[in-house]
């Protein structure tokens, strides 16, 4: 649990892609998250879970090379829900 003077999340974009489900005009953006240094909110920091400023540094040193990794992601689902609003997208 973070601290109550100091609980903020800040996402900072980082790209920005077509959303291959839904199309149109929706788009998916990837994030990093950062949290404030202290409570002074002077400096941003990123956040323990955020590992992306270090893996760029080593992406960027071996620009040669093509990186296999997973990416967990987190994502909502939004409308479709049936006439009910019990069951998203129909899933039982």
């Amino acid at each position: 649990m973070a601290p109550t003077e100091n609980s903020e999340v800040i996402c900072k974009p980082v790209a920005m892609y077509p959303d291959p489900f839904r199309g149109g005009d929706n788009i998916m953006v990837l994030t990093e998250t950062f949290v404030w240094e202290d409570t002074t909110y002077k400096k941003l920091v990123p956040a323990r879970t955020n590992f992306r400023d270090q893996a760029k540094v080593i992406f960027d040193a071996n620009l040669e090379e093509v990186p296999w990794f997973g990416i967990e992601q987190e994502y909502t689902l939004l409308s479709g829900y049936d006439k009910f609003n019990t069951h998203p997208y129909g899933w039982p």
